[in-house]
């Protein structure tokens, strides 16, 4: 008869500490999401540091690939995009491949026109390469640390940018 009344309270305990716990959360969560989705120019610039590292990873994959995948044009377009098809093109000619062994974007600036359709950027591009020619490995491993300044344009009036042009910073 002793062990149910020590059972019973720790049970009690347990269910009135898990309910104001959840009401807790709840109350951070709401929080957090109405902060969120109340500044467009905030999620401007979220839009324009998702396009920023989309156009990363696919120049990552034209470096290992040579190709262009069809996916590029979600994040890449205009002079930005010719680059890269000329790049690729040429190194496919020398029968050139770049492993990337690592890569990072460190974006130092974003900078949004007046009207929201255009956006500059200045980034850090911090890479780690191996270059190939016709599988062989051409001597050691390149790492380059590169300013870039990016040109991207908003697609239509949506919330989302594509790299329109890059040149060194």
């Amino acid at each position: 008869m002793r062990r149910p009344l020590p059972l019973v309270l720790i049970i009690c305990a347990l269910l009135a500490g898990c309910g104001e716990a959840r009401s807790h959360t709840t109350t951070s969560a709401v929080t957090s999401r109405t902060t969120t989705v109340t500044n467009p120019t905030a999620q401007l610039e979220q839009a324009v540091r998702a396009a920023l590292q989309a156009n990363a990873t696919v120049s990552d994959y034209v470096l290992e690939h040579n190709a262009i995948p069809a996916s590029a044009s979600q994040s890449t377009d205009g002079p930005a995009l010719a680059g890269m098809r000329a790049s690729a093109a040429q190194r496919q000619t020398g029968h050139i491949t770049v492993r990337v062994l690592s890569n990072s974007i460190q974006i130092r600036s974003i900078t949004l026109a007046p009207s929201y359709a255009t956006a500059t950027a200045i980034a850090t591009d911090i890479s780690r390469v191996l270059p190939y020619r016709r599988g062989r490995a051409l001597g050691k491993v390149v790492t380059s640390s590169e300013q870039t300044r990016f040109e991207l344009h908003r697609v239509d009036n949506t919330m989302s940018f594509v790299v329109w042009k890059v040149a060194p910073a």
